[in-house]
């Protein structure tokens, strides 16, 4: 499920959603908790991110293609955004399942495909790739600890 990350440390969140006509999945501002924890580490920037692909973590060509639809679609939207006062940071997060089996993987690779760098390289977009475990839920849970709600590591 890859997104659309937008940040800056002096970005107008509202303004720059209205002036774009995207729709966020997440909206964060500068020096609010990063977790559920007030105690926690606050965000250094605002920002938000937007829903590109809802294609799994262990299909990343279907998300790469969700991709290359999105900044297709939306590359006017996408560049007015990147030149918008406030945005310091542009990228699409693909997140994917870390490949463990012993016996058969040695090493994880993962191709970006020319047309997706290209379209969002021209857009002044980086790419990134998440790498979780499998069991990322199933760790979560296990580190709920006694008071019911996950830790913020």
């Amino acid at each position: 499920m890859c997104v659309l990350r937008v940040t800056g440390k002096q970005l107008d969140v509202d303004r720059q959603l209205a002036s774009s006509g995207l729709t966020p999945c997440k909206v964060f501002r500068k020096g609010e908790p990063r977790a559920w924890r007030p105690e926690g580490k606050l965000y250094e920037a605002s920002g938000f991110t937007v829903d590109v692909s809802r294609g799994s973590w262990s299909n990343l060509a279907e998300q790469m293609d969700d991709a290359v639809a999105f900044l297709t679609q939306h590359e006017a939207a996408l560049g007015a955004l990147r030149s918008a006062p406030g945005v310091e940071d542009m990228r699409l997060d693909f997140p994917v399942n870390l490949r463990i089996d012993r016996e058969t993987v040695m090493a994880q690779f993962d191709y970006f495909p020319p047309e997706l760098v290209s379209l969002a390289g021209a857009l002044g977009l980086g790419l990134e790739i998440s790498i979780y475990p499998v069991d990322l839920e199933e760790l979560a849970r296990a580190r709920e600890g006694d008071s019911g709600r996950p830790s913020d590591t």
